[in-house]
C-alpha cells in the first residue's frame, strides 16, 4: 500500500493569526523539530490557539489530542480523530494503543477525565511511552501530539511526597518524548496555564512559544526570559487581551511579535460560561429540593475509632463485631474503586444479612475508611478518597 504522505518542503506553513507584519503562520516542518509551547492564564485564549492549529493542520500530520478536561469532544469529530476514553483502558492497553496509532495513521483523541491525578500521569506515560517505542519502519508516519493542560501531567511540584514517584514518571516520559520525538516523527505541542506549575525540563525542550495573558509574578518572569523581555516589556504580558499571544521561534517568527488568532471553526467547549442568576426559590422549596435530611453526614457510632492512632486504633477495630463484615465490604468497594454500589447490592454480593452490611458501612464510616450516606433503602457507599488513590487500575464497574 502506497502511503500519502505531504513533502514538507513545500506548501507546510499553515496560518494561525494576524501580526503588524501580515499573516502569522506556522511552519509544520520547524515545528516538528523544535515542537511548541502555548501558555496563558485563565481565559487568555490557550486552548482555543491549540484548537485553531489542530484545524489547520491536521490534513498534514496524524493527529493525537491528548485531553485532560474533556473539552475537545467535538474538535475531534471535525478531523476524524477517534475518542478513547483512557479510564476504560489499563496502562499496558494504552502503550499498546499508541503503537498501533503509529503503525495504523489513525487521528486519535485520548481522553483523560474523571481519573484521579496520580492515575491521569500514569495513564499518559504508559500512552506516551507506546508512541516513543514504534518501530523504526514508522516513524516516517508523522505524527501531531497536542496536549492540553500539560502541568497536569508533568507537574512542577508534587502535590505530597506520596505523588513523588508518579510526578518523576510523568515528568520523565513526557520531556523525554520532547527529547527524543523528532527522530521518531512526533512533534510536541504543550499547552498549559501556569509556567510555574509545568516541570522545567518539559519547558526547556520546546523552542517555539505562544505566550499570552500573564498575571502571577513567577509567571510573568518566566514567560519574559523565554521571549528575552525586559522589565518594561515583561509588564506587556499582564496586559493582553484573551486571544493575542506574543509568537517567538523557528517556527513562527525570527523576533517575538504580537500576534491577534484568528477564530475556529469548532466552538471551544471549555469556555467560561454566560452569568446566570440563582433559581427565585422560597426557603422551605430550596429545602426540599436539596432534600438535606438524607443528605447528613452519618453520626460515627463509635467516635473513639477516629481519635485513636496506631496499634490502639488497629485493636479497636479488630474487636469490633462488624469488623469481618468490614472487610469483605473494603475488598469489594475496592475492586469497583472509583465508582460507587449501594448497601443492597452489597448485601447479595457478599451473601450478607442486610444489618450485617448496615454495621460494616456505618465502622468504615467511622474510621473514614469510606464515604456512604446514613442508612436506608437508597444507602450508597465507595471507598474514601485516600483509598482509591491507592487503586491503580479499575477491571470492573459494578458488582456482579
Amino acid at each position: 500500500m502506497t502511503i500519502a504522505t505531504h513533502d514538507f518542503t513545500r506548501d507546510a506553513k499553515v496560518p494561525l493569526g494576524h501580526c503588524s507584519a501580515g499573516t502569522l503562520e506556522l511552519d509544520l516542518g520547524k515545528l516538528m523539530s523544535g515542537r511548541c509551547l502555548i501558555q496563558g492564564s485563565s481565559g487568555a485564549g490557550k486552548s482555543q490557539t491549540l484548537r485553531r492549529i489542530i484545524e489547520e493542520a491536521f490534513d498534514y500530520l496524524t493527529t493525537i489530542i491528548v485531553d485532560p478536561e474533556g473539552e475537545f469532544a467535538n474538535l475531534a469529530a471535525h478531523i476524524g480523530a477517534t475518542t478513547v476514553v483512557a479510564r476504560d483502558y489499563a496502562n499496558d492497553g494504552l502503550t499498546a494503543l499508541a503503537l498501533r496509532t503509529r503503525q495504523h495513521r489513525i487521528a486519535l483523541h485520548l481522553d483523560l477525565t474523571d481519573l484521579e491525578p496520580d492515575h491521569r500521569i500514569e495513564k499518559a506515560a504508559a500512552f506516551f511511552a507506546g508512541l516513543l517505542s514504534a518501530p523504526r519502519e514508522h516513524w516516517a508516519h508523522t505524527v501531531l501530539v497536542c496536549i492540553d493542560e500539560a502541568h497536569l501531567l508533568a507537574p512542577h511540584m508534587a502535590a505530597s511526597a506520596r505523588d513523588a514517584e508518579t510526578r518523576r514518571l510523568g515528568v520523565a516520559t513526557l520531556t523525554d518524548m520532547c527529547a527524543r520525538g523528532r527522530k521518531r516523527g512526533i512533534g510536541t505541542i504543550i499547552a498549559t496555564q501556569r509556567l510555574a506549575k509545568l516541570a522545567s525540563s518539559v519547558v526547556s525542550e520546546l523552542h517555539n512559544h505562544l505566550i499570552g495573558l500573564n498575571v502571577f509574578d513567577r509567571d510573568v518572569a518566566r514567560a519574559a526570559d523565554l521571549l528575552g523581555f525586559g522589565g518594561d516589556q515583561a509588564a506587556l504580558l499582564r496586559q493582553l487581551p484573551p486571544g493575542e499571544f506574543f509568537a517567538f521561534g523557528p517556527a513562527l517568527s525570527a523576533l517575538p511579535v504580537l500576534a491577534k488568532i484568528d477564530t475556529t471553526i469548532t466552538p471551544h467547549i471549555g469556555r467560561t460560561p454566560d452569568l446566570v442568576a440563582a433559581a427565585d426559590l422560597a426557603p422551605d422549596e430550596s429545602r426540599s429540593l436539596l432534600d438535606l435530611d438524607t443528605l447528613r453526614e452519618v453520626a460515627p457510632a463509635r467516635t473513639t475509632h477516629a481519635v485513636m492512632r496506631g496499634q490502639r486504633s488497629l485493636d479497636a477495630f479488630l474487636l469490633d463485631p462488624a469488623a469481618p463484615a468490614a472487610a469483605r465490604i473494603v475488598g469489594a468497594l475496592g475492586r469497583i474503586a472509583p465508582n460507587a454500589t449501594t448497601a443492597d447490592d452489597l448485601a447479595r454480593h457478599l451473601a450478607l444479612p442486610a444489618n450485617d452490611v448496615a454495621a460494616g458501612l456505618d465502622l468504615l464510616a467511622a474510621i473514614g475508611a469510606s464515604d456512604t450516606m446514613p442508612r436506608g433503602d437508597t444507602r450508597i457507599a465507595r471507598l474514601s478518597a485516600r483509598l482509591r488513590l491507592r487503586v491503580v487500575d479499575t477491571p470492573v464497574v459494578g458488582l456482579a
